[in-house]
């Protein structure tokens, strides 16, 4: 790390410090005498200007400290940013007790270059701001942001960071750190300008805490409590959400997999995809082929009339949606390190017309499936599933295998399979309550136990578990809609798609593979014909770095449960999918985790509305609907790529983040074809409207959408 002082005053302070800090250890200790002073002060004039100095590697984002109001017990994580959101009765951690809380974050601020910068808050409860050592801001109360820091000069490189939080004695918080600068206006700071020392004393507990995490969420991805009880029930709104998504349906999945297929992932889950959560329930090829010829007879009454497919219409939607990014569709190493699931075998799983019902409503029989919902039509869902049924390695044999339908049904409940998946057969398995976990944590299911549930967790895996069960349930019912929309960031594999802070998403990385797949269509043809379509940057699906903030979360949770018809980006042909079982708190938890709160405030009246909406109207008609449509009304001259329609923005965004776009849409997205209008100094061009004032201009322009008919 190098901490660069604004000053060379700085440095001295530095030093200053440390001789202060040298005398005070002197007065308190009696083993120095006080002949060792000097030499002291002098180690500190040496080592000070050396140590700053030194070069440590940083990572991205914050450590943040979390502990309940009173107590000496913390919990640690990593936080993309300094900001929160926790309603009255919540939890900031699963592991602290809802009441009112302490948050400190550690860290440091990068900064490319000098920058003159004012730094303030936003939220109610009471927060400081340190910077190099050194508090800059303070503030209380139910407003936190009607104070700012003075005119910081701070030198590129990074600086030593801390924020301190405290909630209302409710354990209501909300909280986020803003800045402003000379060339933009007051905004949240982005996350890249985050990092931690990757060496610092808090790892060591940010480590330990990370595993309890990872425990805790395989006690919930895997089961754990469907079998072994817990004490209290779960409340499906105030519990880790995990622990409330059931496993694939059952109920007449004869007619949907092939009974071969189900015998051989029966046989072995994991060495039939190594991610696979499902255990090894049986203990022989036999049992495996009772308990598929028992599924095969769970048969649907409705008939099947699969529409037939375009081989090259699926695999040329198979490649603009992205599905590369989490399938292969190519042999490979069946451990890729990007861990997407091969489709290698889907004719070989799915019966005739079977698999296009699946890519039309994966959702159906199993509402928390990973794969998306892209709301395919008939015609779509066919030739997907034509030019997948394509790729088939494995031959398949019609004939029925040799099991045993009555002794698959005893198996079924005695094994417990009735405990996760709905059946017509009653669960008889007797399990230990999850409170007796604690003592048998490295016997039964951890272990691969015979007669049993076998996971073949790795090392890893089970050191986790172990930790997480030696501290009880506690945190299994507690939501954090922060840490959830965390989890799911990486378990929907949103980075396949979308970019993210200063990570790229993964689409570019495998498009190769399915590029032979792509309409041949020459370039130039294309952009003349569809304008909208010509810059690179309109056929990147959006990032996702400002999302919590940037989108009404009320909209968000519609967008993402598939209810808003439609698309933002009408040209792209990347399509957003639903995610129905998740999209109410997957928006809660974008917003919580950039400090919004669900309940946002409302705009402000203006005092000359009249005046502001004409004024609005006139900056839309003059600038605007050159390359954004409004409402039926279409652009009148797209020359490089066309925008979102300006109704569909006006009810998507925030109107906070609209502002901070129209001001500077460089600093949000560096590659947007969206000019920037207002000047450093806030001014337009428009100098005859509002007196030039782009804010009041924006706000205008705002004001006329709300209103527009």
């Amino acid at each position: 790390m190098s901490l660069q002082p604004r000053s060379s005053g700085r440095r001295i302070q530095v030093l200053l410090w440390a001789v202060k800090q040298s005398m005070e250890f002197l007065g308190k200790s009696s083993c120095f005498g006080f002949a060792s002073l000097p030499v002291l002060i002098c180690l500190s004039l040496i080592v000070s200007p050396s140590v700053a100095q030194t070069e440590e590697p940083i990572a991205s984002g914050l450590v943040v400290e979390l502990r309940g109001k009173g107590t000496e017990l913390s919990d640690f994580r990593r936080d993309r940013r300094a900001a929160l959101s926790v309603e009255a009765g919540g939890a900031v951690s699963p592991f602290v007790v809802p009441g009112p809380f302490e948050a400190i974050w550690r860290g440091v601020l990068r900064l490319e270059k000098r920058e003159r910068l004012y730094f303030s808050f936003e939220g109610f409860g009471k927060a400081s701001l340190l910077i190099d050592g050194e508090v800059i801001l303070e503030a209380n109360g139910e407003n936190l942001s009607t104070v700012e820091t003075e005119r910081l000069r701070l030198n590129g490189g990074d600086h030593p960071l801390e924020v301190r939080y405290a909630s209302a004695e409710s354990g209501a918080g909300r909280f986020r750190l803003l800045w402003k600068g000379r060339d933009f206006a007051r905004e949240t700071i982005s996350p890249k300008a985050y990092g931690y020392v990757a060496t610092s004393a808090d790892i060591k507990f940010v480590n330990q805490a990370e595993t309890l995490r990872k425990g805790r969420f395989l006690t919930a991805t895997h089961g754990c409590t469907r079998c072994h009880r817990p004490d209290e029930p779960f409340d499906s709104i105030t519990a880790m959400p995990e622990v409330s998504a059931n496993a694939p349906s059952l109920l007449g999945v004869g007619s949907r997999l092939r009974e071969k297929w189900m015998a051989k992932w029966i046989l072995n889950p994991k060495q039939n995809r190594p991610s696979a959560r499902m255990p090894l329930m049986v203990d022989s090829a036999e049992e495996a082929r009772h308990l598929a010829r028992f599924l095969a007879g769970l048969n649907e009454d409705s008939e099947k009339n699969p529409l037939s497919g375009d081989l090259r219409k699926g695999g040329a939607l198979f490649a603009k949606l992205g599905c590369i990014s989490c399938h292969r569709i190519a042999k490979g190493d069946p451990k890729d390190a990007s861990e997407r699931i091969p489709l290698l075998e889907v004719e070989a799983k799915f019966l005739p017309g079977a698999l296009a019902e699946f890519l039309r409503a994966p959702g159906k029989h199993y509402p928390w499936t990973r794969m998306p919902d892209f709301k395919l039509s008939p015609a779509e869902a066919a030739d997907i599933a034509t030019f997948l049924r394509s790729l088939n390695i494995s031959a398949i044999e019609p004939e029925p295998i040799s099991g045993n339908a009555a002794k698959g049904e005893a198996l079924f409940a005695v094994r417990g399979c009735a405990a996760c998946h709905e059946s017509p057969v009653k669960n008889t398995l007797d399990a230990p309550g999850f409170a007796a976990l604690r003592e048998k944590s490295a016997r039964g299911c951890l272990v691969d136990a015979p007669n049993g549930p076998r996971f073949g967790f790795s090392l890893e895996e089970r050191t986790a578990l172990m930790k997480f069960l030696g501290e009880g349930e506690e945190s299994l019912h507690r939501n954090v809609p922060q840490e959830f929309a965390e989890r799911q960031f990486t378990e929907l594999r949103c980075a396949a798609c979308h970019a993210r802070d200063d990570e790229d998403s993964l689409w570019d990385v495998f498009s190769e593979e399915v590029s032979a797949w792509n309409p041949k269509e020459p370039e130039a043809i294309a952009e003349e014909e569809n304008p909208e379509q010509a810059h690179p940057a309109n056929r990147v699906p959006p990032a996702l770095t400002f999302a919590g903030e940037k989108l009404r979360p009320e909209w968000t949770a519609s967008f993402l449960a598939g209810e808003i018809k439609g698309k933002p980006r009408t040209w792209m042909h990347a399509r957003m999918p639903a995610f129905p079982a998740r999209a109410k708190l997957l928006a809660e938890g974008l917003a919580c985790g950039c400090g919004i709160s669900q309940k946002d405030s409302r705009e402000k009246a203006s005092d000359d509305l009249a005046g502001a909406i004409k004024a609005g109207a006139q900056i839309t008609n003059l600038l605007c609907v050159t390359c954004h449509g409004i409402g039926d009304r279409g652009p009148t001259a797209v020359f490089e790529g066309q925008g979102i329609n300006l109704l569909v923005s006006r009810q998507r965004l925030r109107k906070e983040h609209y502002l901070r776009w129209m001001l500077n849409p460089y600093r949000i997205n560096a590659s947007t074809i969206m000019p920037k209008f207002a000047d450093e100094e806030g001014r337009t061009g428009l100098i005859d409207l509002l007196e030039g004032d782009a804010h009041r201009q924006f706000d205008a322009v705002w004001r006329y959408l709300k209103d527009f008919r």
